[in-house]
């Protein structure tokens, strides 16, 4: 499972129950996270239907009577569970009967970066076997201008193979990073252009 699928799939208005997205590269998690919070319902419908939470200050019991209201004037509900990391362990288990039986017509997203949860524990388990699990990998040193190549050309831009290389070296594999850099330099270039390491030392 990629990103890519995950919002492929709901252009097409195709969800699941519960998502779950972890792991050590938060820029696919955001990605996932932004479209979940934006894109699924219309602003119409968002504002009866959208509920966000941060972790660290969210109630588990107001996330589950969220999860558990039927849509109002719309097809289905999203609650959006930001920083889960910082929820508690032992809050986790309050969620496990919902994770057994969850709400059709709610689409729950838990957005837990930076660690995984203890995958011997039971929730850790019932996770993996219940909801769209999805790990977002740190992207090795050697992939990273291969990355930064695919990512540019999606920008209707060109780059050549010492610039990506350049930029990789520069920045590490921080792909937030890499795409704001990469972003501001599409401002300042024609379309079509090609980034060069002449213009990544310039600017």
């Amino acid at each position: 499972m990629s990103a890519e699928k995950i919002i492929g799939d709901w252009k097409k208005k195709s969800f699941k129950n519960i998502y779950w997205l972890e792991g050590e590269e938060d820029y696919y998690i955001d990605i996932i996270m932004d479209f979940a919070e934006h894109k699924i319902l219309t602003e119409a419908e968002a504002g009866f239907n959208l509920t966000v939470f941060y972790g660290k200050d969210a109630d588990v019991i107001s996330i589950l009577n969220e999860a558990k209201q039927y849509p109002a004037f719309a097809n289905r509900r999203v609650v959006i569970v930001r920083e889960a990391q910082d929820i508690k362990i032992k809050d986790w288990e309050i969620f496990e009967k919902y994770f057994e039986q969850p709400v059709a017509s709610t689409i729950l997203v838990f957005a837990h970066k930076n660690k995984a949860l203890d995958k011997r524990t039971k929730i850790a388990k019932l996770i993996e076997k219940k909801t769209l699990y999805y790990e977002s990998k740190k992207i090795s040193e050697d992939a990273l201008p291969q990355w930064i190549l695919g990512y540019v050309k999606k920008k209707n831009f060109l780059i050549a193979n010492d610039a990506a290389k350049l930029l990789s070296e520069s920045l590490g594999n921080d792909l937030s990073r890499i795409t704001s850099e990469i972003d501001k330099l599409s401002v300042l270039l024609a379309e079509n252009a090609t980034i060069t390491s002449e213009i990544i030392e310039k600017y």
